[in-house]
């Protein structure tokens, strides 16, 4: 079976690399390119470079977990303290959770506690636009072995058969997952 890995493409990969190992209290590894490993579940982020810069939302990106509501407004001022900023994406202003970008611009949710997310470390969600979120969910899951923990014809979202890691979800978009971010099967 394959697994997941999320591919940055960045102006300063390293840099980026960084970050994130920082923002999720992860590993950095520059031994086989330049790869974010998790110290517990997750998946392995990846940061290649590109001299593209991004011009719009991204396609994917990636949700943070949070413990409590007073975790999640220091999980928020660290990243912001860490050089991180609010983003508008035509949400709500009633939504709860927090919508960043980080240092790059690539789009990030800082989400409100959810029971869903008790088991999947930091990283409790890798997002994904998709033009049909059921037929990529089920080709994913082919491909991963992961299982699906629910869906409606907008929404599909897989888990890891462990229990433990973030859930990969599809929402329906028209755009489908372009952007700085993608999701690969390896």
């Amino acid at each position: 079976m394959a697994s997941v890995v999320v591919e940055f493409s960045a102006r300063e990969p390293a840099r980026l690399a960084r970050w994130w190992a920082e923002a999720l209290g992860w590993q950095l590894d520059t031994q086989t390119g330049i790869i974010v490993r998790p110290t517990g579940p997750g998946v392995p982020l990846r940061f290649v470079a590109s001299a593209r810069a991004k011009t719009r939302k991204n396609g994917v990106h990636l949700d943070l977990r949070s413990e409590s509501h007073d975790d999640q407004n220091k999980i928020v001022e660290r990243l912001f303290n860490a050089g991180a900023r609010f983003a508008d994406i035509d949400q709500s202003s009633d939504v709860p959770w927090v919508v960043m970008a980080d240092i790059e611009g690539n789009e990030l949710c800082v989400l409100e506690p959810r029971k869903v997310y008790t088991r999947t470390g930091p990283l409790a969600a890798i997002v994904v636009d998709s033009l049909d979120p059921r037929s990529d969910a089920r080709t994913l899951a082919t491909a991963t072995g992961m299982e699906l923990a629910g869906e409606r014809s907008e929404f599909a979202s897989l888990r890891p058969p462990s229990g433990e890691g973030p859930f990969l979800e599809f929402l329906e978009s028209a755009s489908g997952p372009e952007g700085m971010l993608r999701v690969l099967a390896e």
